[in-house]
């Protein structure tokens, strides 16, 4: 399956959740998170969902992270859409502000920004993913440039509804694929591909 595809029929199933489903999905996601060893990681980057295209509630992992794994730095994304760039903003529960971006995304106004490089794991948006661990995002390519400039063992992890497609067909030599894809079924582990 080609990736416009996928981005098509995926955005159009996570659409379609009704709110029921939506949070029953979001709450069996968060349950394997919890199984994840968060202990051996200092610094994780979380995207914040668009919440009109049912993007998995990553608001549940910061709070799950706030009261849970304290020790762990969290950082947010925020977007430069002329340089097609993400920075890294420390995410405090009670200081940081977010605004919306034009594409209604939620980021924070203000904030430190911390290197790339200095990043553990990093939540990464998907539309869909493959059983290689190849992803399809919204077609930008903000987070295969972002990946670029972390550390080669930064833990790049997925969140989706839906399990995989068996392969996208039409991947380039920039698309850096997952670690890791969370689903309410499974956690995908791609490392040992």
């Amino acid at each position: 399956m080609d990736k416009a595809t996928i981005r098509k029929q995926y955005l159009d199933m996570r659409i379609k959740l009704a709110r029921s489903s939506y949070w029953m999905l979001t709450e069996e996601i968060m349950e394997h998170i919890k199984l994840i060893d968060w202990k051996r990681l200092h610094t994780v980057h979380v995207f914040l969902p668009i919440r009109k295209n049912n993007e998995v509630d990553t608001f549940s992992i910061l709070n799950y992270f706030k009261h849970e794994q304290p020790q762990l730095k969290i950082l947010v994304p925020r977007t430069d859409f002329k340089r097609l760039s993400v920075s890294n903003i420390v995410f405090d529960h009670e200081f940081t502000i977010l605004g919306r971006n034009k594409y209604d995304i939620p980021e924070p106004i203000h904030g430190k920004i911390v290197p790339a490089l200095e990043i553990d794991a990093v939540f990464i948006p998907l539309l869909g993913f493959d059983v290689n661990g190849n992803r399809v995002g919204y077609g930008k390519g903000f987070y295969d440039r972002f990946l670029s400039e972390c550390s080669p063992d930064v833990v790049k992890i997925g969140l989706s509804f839906f399990d995989p497609v068996e392969k996208i067909s039409d991947l380039n030599k920039y698309d850096i694929p997952l670690d890791l894809c969370i689903t309410p079924r499974k956690i995908w582990d791609f490392r040992s591909l």
